[in-house]
């Protein structure tokens, strides 16, 4: 049994980036001045339980220094790992500093204190043990992710540029160009790059939305409530990159206004997408994954089993086609009740059960993506002429029994290539996983890749040019967010299905 422990405990280690560093010990630079008193490390899980014994040093000397665990893991099972870890310093300051921090794992007493978060200092050993602490992929090399960041960088360059959206006619007030969760992208575009602009500029994205969240949990510059400006990814990444407290209380107000959405679909209700169905799930659980709060949980439950119910067993006698089947008409407000499904809305609700199944192995949510990838295979797609090369092209909306109801566009419905490619590749590592035959839809996934890949090709010829701009434009502004909010995992999923 011992030996069978200590090949675990390698093995994990051996996968694992994060775990890789030896003698519970990591080391990371800073720079420090005489305001500096606090710095913040976010962990990866299952590397610091929470008992564990801190200590701090510099070049072998050690450094007194305070420590505090801001959050722990969502765990259900085992033993509780640290998260987020707090350390207050005592005058220390100078410039490049090489820090080491230990632990010692023990069962007894710790020496976590608590204290307030004062604008502490993000610190962390790598760019890999930071995307696992906010659970992204590892990084892998930069080769494998310039098709992907590159041209996010270009695009970003301009969402963020509050003058230039003005000058197109996009005031920082007209709400729809928050939609998807800008701050989010953003702060994954840092995750990724490890360039501290995009963090910078993250941070000051979602300052404006947490601003413009009133007490109800209502985004502000709507009139009235609609659960898809409900975007809590971006304020997690801000609490677990800095410890604001706001971003939490935010949070919290988001999710209890999210509550207004009825997950439960029958064939006598009216509106409902998969969009708005996505919007609430992500919401819990992203609430969930700070809080622990068991009401998100129940509402994470509930969710889930509404939407396996809708998938497995479809109202009015409808066959399994592998999507939550609802009426056309509850989706467009218009035309009849026979059944539809989007698949790109369900890209937005992959991604949510994506984010549920990283956290707890939930069998219900990858069942649901593992169904959504032959869906779109089976039923989600149409194919352009010569003109747009004759791609494969996701549908914007699947009117499974009447297809006059259907609006294809050979020239807008492309732009979802990407988050449809990403829900396409977490169906296929789903099927990996559960030794499922996955050669179409990994195709498909394949095809549309490529597709999502051609602003790399347009970037490389461009920079040849001696009249390249510094930024791309993108129109509507919000399709920047639906492109990267929910596709970060793409370099992951290519490198670990396609290599």
């Amino acid at each position: 049994m011992i030996k069978l422990v200590f090949f675990y405990v390698i093995l994990y280690c051996y996968i694992s980036s994060a775990c890789a560093q030896q003698n519970n010990e990591i080391t990371f630079k800073v720079m420090l001045d005489h305001n500096t008193t606090q710095l913040l490390l976010p962990i990866p899980n299952r590397v610091i339980p929470v008992n564990a014994t801190f200590s701090l040093s510099e070049q072998a000397i050690p450094i007194k220094a305070k420590f505090s665990i801001l959050n722990t893991w969502v765990n259900t099972k085992d033993l509780k790992y640290s998260r987020l870890l707090l350390i207050e310093l005592d005058h220390l300051n100078g410039s490049d500093l090489s820090l080491s921090l230990q632990w010692v794992n023990s069962n007894k007493l710790s020496n976590i204190q608590s204290f307030k978060v004062n604008s502490p200092i993000l610190v962390y050993p790598s760019q890999d043990w930071l995307s696992q602490a906010l659970l992204l992929h590892t990084k892998y090399n930069n080769n494998d992710n310039d098709w992907y960041i590159e041209p996010q960088k270009k695009y970003a360059r301009y969402i963020t540029n509050q003058s230039l959206l003005e000058k197109n006619g996009y005031p920082v007030s007209k709400a729809s160009q928050w939609l998807y969760d800008r701050p989010q992208a953003i702060y994954q575009l840092f995750i990724m790059s490890g360039e501290i602009e995009w963090l910078i500029k993250a941070n000051k994205l979602a300052d404006f939305y947490i601003r413009n969240i009133d007490v109800n949990g209502q985004f502000i510059l709507k009139k009235q409530f609609d659960p898809k400006y409900s975007m809590p990814k971006g304020l997690v990444y801000r609490y677990l990159l800095s410890g604001d407290i706001t971003a939490k209380q935010a949070l919290q107000r988001i999710f209890d206004r999210s509550l207004d959405w009825n997950e439960d679909y029958s064939l006598h209700r009216g509106f409902w997408t998969e969009r708005n169905q996505a919007a609430a799930l992500n919401v819990a659980v992203s609430y969930w994954e700070v809080t622990h709060d068991e009401r998100a949980l129940e509402r994470i439950n509930d969710i889930i089993d509404a939407t396996v119910a809708m998938t497995f067993y479809p109202v009015n006698d409808w066959p399994l086609r592998g999507c939550p089947q609802h009426s056309f008409k509850s989706h467009e407000g218009w035309g009849d009740n026979s059944p539809t499904c989007s698949p790109w809305m369900m890209a937005l609700l992959g991604d949510a059960l994506w984010r549920f199944y990283q956290l707890t192995g939930d069998k219900r949510a990858s069942s649901l993506i593992d169904a959504f990838g032959d869906f779109v295979l089976n039923h989600g797609l149409f194919y352009g002429d010569k003109r747009v090369n004759n791609i494969v092209i996701p549908k914007y909306i699947v009117s499974i029994e009447n297809l006059e109801q259907e609006e294809l566009d050979q020239w807008s419905d492309p732009q979802h290539a990407c988050d449809v490619a990403a829900l396409l590749g977490k169906s296929v590592y789903i099927k990996q996983q559960n030794n499922q035959d996955d050669f179409l839809v990994k195709s498909l996934f394949k095809s549309l890749l490529e597709q999502c890949q051609q602003p790399y090709e347009r970037l490389k010829k461009e920079q040849k040019s001696q009249r390249a701009k510094s930024y791309w434009l993108l129109k509507p502004p919000r399709r920047f967010g639906w492109v990267y909010s929910t596709t970060s995992d793409l370099p992951w999923l290519k490198n670990t299905l396609l290599n």
